[in-house]
């Protein structure tokens, strides 16, 4: 059969299977990298998912570890599994533009620690997704790469910035995909996407390429269909960098053999808060939450409404993540700017403005939210919010241009479409985004869960129990019916 035809009829979509299925002779790596190449290639013009795809690369090392698992070599646990990495995650040998003019011509010596460690336990790189400039916006479009689509309404937008490492993965263009989040960066694109999106804990994965290794809080994500996925790829990623001030010390999650003990929904209490720094939810995905907690609560779980109001978290963010803009342009600004999406110029420019007293301000905002969410821990175990305040965006929205929220404005999409996430960018604690539903438009919606510091594998946990009572396996994109 045709490299670039294979049949996927009959072939395990996750990685778990997947990997077993290699591991056991019973299935070829080629014949899956093939699949997903092939995939990649047929939805490409239409979603525009990736910016450069491995082809040959990618088959090499098929071909490798087929042979290494027929001659009875030992192999890693993601032997022969397909990822791809968002386009600001440094590869070795392989271009990583930023979504950027430019860095058009960026083409790393290294890996990224986590792109090694994947490698290492044997899975094959596919290529890199797509991502706004820099990774600036919510949504997924650059000057480099142009505007990539939602599979379940290409009108919409995928969310951002790691659009393209959402699509791959909801059109099984690979089952993992490594991506960041910086203010919402997976947690968002996995809801607009219908996958999961999972922001551990900081400091569990390392991020070795963070200028600012003591002050961060742009966190790697993991990108799959299924919990047991994300699990495997935790596992694989986690640990101990020198490079990362954050990772050292940090316990290893063992979130693979977490999952073979079910999770105890039975008094498990969780608090739902629909608004966090916000003032307006869309009645159908406050609907959409609220009947995916039921069913929680119809498990045994005590689920407790809290209105007490939020501060945001977006006036602290924005200066710290603006000022990290400045850092890198603010001098040049002035040679670049026409090589750039204007609303990064704007980010920039306004980045170069903040004093020293307003970024000491923000970190000192940084660590009151902290001990505030703290305390939101003391009567509760969880955490659940929406991930967005409304249904995804046009693909074509302006990244700054206000939404309508129940047919009335709503304001700055930062500040009115996704308020709930880059509070715990800023926090630390794990978060993940689990798919519950679809609006009446069929678009997707996500219950955001968030966890204690390091009790990630337990939040994988509870989300696994979420997906089972929402039961979506038989929903799949129109675009691959």
């Amino acid at each position: 059969m045709n490299d670039h035809t294979q049949s996927t009829n009959t072939m395990p979509l996750n990685a778990i299977d997947m990997a077993r299925e290699i591991h056991a002779g019973r299935l070829r790596a080629r014949d899956v990298v093939s699949a997903a190449l092939a995939r990649i290639d047929a939805l490409q013009a239409s979603l525009n998912a990736f910016v450069t795809v491995c082809h040959d690369s990618a088959l090499a090392q098929a071909d490798a570890v087929d042979a290494a698992i027929q001659a009875g070599q030992a192999v890693g646990p993601l032997a022969g599994v397909p990822f791809s990495v968002k386009d600001i995650i440094n590869t070795k040998g392989v271009r990583t533009a930023w979504g950027s003019r430019l860095m058009a011509n960026n083409v790393p010596d290294v890996d990224a620690a986590a792109v090694v460690r994947l490698k290492s336990a044997g899975a094959i790189l596919l290529g890199k997704t797509t991502t706004s400039e820099f990774a600036f916006k919510l949504l997924t479009d650059s000057p480099l790469t142009g505007v990539t689509r939602n599979p379940w309404n290409p009108a919409h937008t995928p969310g951002g910035s790691s659009g393209g490492a959402a699509v791959a993965v909801a059109c099984d263009m690979g089952p993992l995909a490594l991506a960041t989040d910086a203010g919402c960066s997976t947690r968002l694109p996995a809801a607009c996407c219908g996958v999961l999106g999972l922001k551990p804990t900081l400091g569990l994965v390392p991020h070795n390429q963070v200028p600012d290794g003591f002050n961060n809080f742009i966190h790697l994500g993991v990108m799959a269909k299924s919990v047991p996925d994300v699990a495997l790829m935790l596992d694989v990623l986690a640990g101990a960098h020198a490079a990362d001030p954050h990772s050292i010390g940090v316990p290893a999650p063992h979130a693979v053999a977490s999952l073979r003990t079910p999770f105890v929904t039975q008094g498990a209490r969780i608090a739902w808060r629909p608004l966090l720094g916000n003032s307006v939810l869309d009645d159908e995905i406050r609907a959409l939450c609220e009947s995916a907690l039921a069913k929680l609560s119809a498990a045994g779980a005590v689920v407790e409404p809290i209105t007490t109001p939020v501060e945001s978290a977006d006036p602290a963010w924005r200066v710290l993540q603006q000022s990290n803009w400045a850092a890198r342009y603010f001098s040049q600004i002035d040679q670049v700017q026409d090589q750039l999406d204007p609303g990064f110029v704007e980010g920039i420019r306004a980045g170069g403005a903040i004093s020293g007293q307003q970024l000491l301000a923000a970190t000192y905002k940084r660590t009151a939210l902290f001990r505030t969410v703290q305390t939101w821990f003391d009567q509760h175990a969880w955490l659940a919010t929406p991930v967005t305040a409304c249904a995804p965006l046009l693909a074509t929205h302006g990244p700054s241009e206000p939404i309508q929220i129940n047919g009335a404005m709503a304001g700055d999409p930062r500040e009115a479409w996704a308020p709930y996430l880059n509070l715990f960018n800023l926090t630390g604690h794990p978060a993940i985004s689990v798919p519950i539903g679809f609006t009446r438009s069929g678009l997707p919606v996500g219950l955001q869960l968030v966890g204690r510091w390091n009790s990630d594998a337990q939040l994988l946990g509870l989300a696994d129990r979420l997906m089972q009572c929402v039961d979506l396996r038989a929903h799949r994109p129109p675009i691959l019916v």
